[in-house]
């Protein structure tokens, strides 16, 4: 199985009142590395940039804290019809600190439906997908 990785920038001013990075600005880290990693695949190409963000969650685990280098994972947990579910792992200090799924929805940019993934997509995807 494929991964991509992506150590993004944590910045001072990420935490929040308790000292560790605020909730709202991991889900942006987060989308950073998830579209730097369809970058990498050009997925956006295949799309035509139709994707829609239906629905995402995440589990913190461990606080994640400013300082330490923040490792995220980036894998494909389900292949749909219309649909994916990208899988971001988040790793700190040798311990897992988050997992976040977000499930993308491939549309058709004019009618605004979902459409089918391409066979183009799913050969993209296919190599990151968990077994």
């Amino acid at each position: 199985m494929a991964t991509f990785e992506l150590s993004p920038e944590v910045r001072w001013s990420d935490q929040d009142l308790l000292g560790h990075v605020n909730n709202a600005r991991m889900i942006t880290l987060i989308e950073e590395c998830r579209v730097r990693w369809m970058h990498e695949i050009r997925a956006g190409h295949i799309t035509g940039g139709g994707l829609l963000v239906a629905r995402q969650t995440i589990d913190y685990l461990i606080p994640v804290m400013y300082g330490p280098e923040l490792k995220m994972t980036v894998t494909v947990k389900k292949l749909g019809n219309s649909s994916f579910t990208v899988n971001t792992r988040g790793d700190q200090d040798g311990r897992q600190v988050f997992d976040h799924d977000c499930v993308l929805v491939h549309i058709d940019r004019e009618t605004q439906k979902p459409a089918p993934l391409t066979p183009e997509l799913r050969a993209v995807f296919e190599p990151y997908l968990q077994s």
